[in-house]
């Protein structure tokens, strides 16, 4: 697993870490935002061209109109992965994010994504940040070209249990990682301990995720 650690963290810039970080707030608010308008306190062209290099590196999405609308595993494009935290819908680059995010930020949520071998629609309650016991397997691919979308999120699925993985993936020969639902959630919290700990401004009517837990 530490392998796949070091690649979902990489090696970003700090004015790349703050694009990631802000970005990620807007989009779980359901907000596309130009990257410079997300960091007004740096020089516009420096924010345009950070996130022009994480969109060539796979690592956020830039729609026509120059507005970050994917970054750090929330996406506002059709997508078969997704959680439901408190009554609303955040889609996801992968069904990993839909599980790790949850895990990361400590909420209660509902994973949705489906089973590539047989397209069974895939349920994970989480509560606390904590996935239910289930026979639910991760599979985790080792990226080859350096596109975090296309070498890693494209396959990094949820399968009903590891027999299906496996006929589908051959794990022996593939470069690869098998994670129970702990292990998922476990990765999650290092992948996104960005956002976990920022101070990512208050969501959802003013109140931060964790808030809206407490509360309930």
């Amino acid at each position: 697993m530490r392998r796949i650690s070091r690649l979902l963290r990489a090696d970003l810039s700090d004015l790349a870490l703050e694009i990631g970080t802000a970005g990620f707030a807007a989009l779980w608010d359901g907000r596309g935002a130009r990257p410079e308008d997300l960091i007004p306190g740096r020089p516009a062209r420096a924010v345009q061209a950070a996130a022009a290099e994480l969109a060539r590196q796979g690592r956020a999405e830039v729609d026509g109109d120059g507005r970050l609308v994917g970054v750090h595993g929330l996406t506002l494009q059709p997508t078969r992965h997704a959680f439901v935290h408190a009554g609303r819908t955040h889609r996801t680059w992968c069904a990993f994010d839909s599980v790790g995010i949850p895990a990361a930020l400590g909420i209660d949520a509902e994973a949705h994504t489906t089973c590539p071998a047989c397209d069974r629609a895939l349920r994970v309650p989480i509560r606390r940040g904590h996935p239910e016991v289930s026979s639910i397997a991760l599979w985790l691919p080792s990226p080859t070209s350096g596109h975090l979308m296309a070498d890693f999120c494209a396959s990094a699925d949820l399968y009903c249990d590891r027999e299906h993985l496996e006929q589908r993936i051959p794990v022996a020969t593939r470069p690869g990682e098998v994670l129970g639902l702990g292990a998922a959630a476990e990765l999650g919290r290092t992948t996104w301990a960005d956002v976990a700990g920022a101070d990512w401004l208050l969501v959802q009517g003013g109140r931060s995720a964790t808030d809206l837990d407490a509360a309930q």
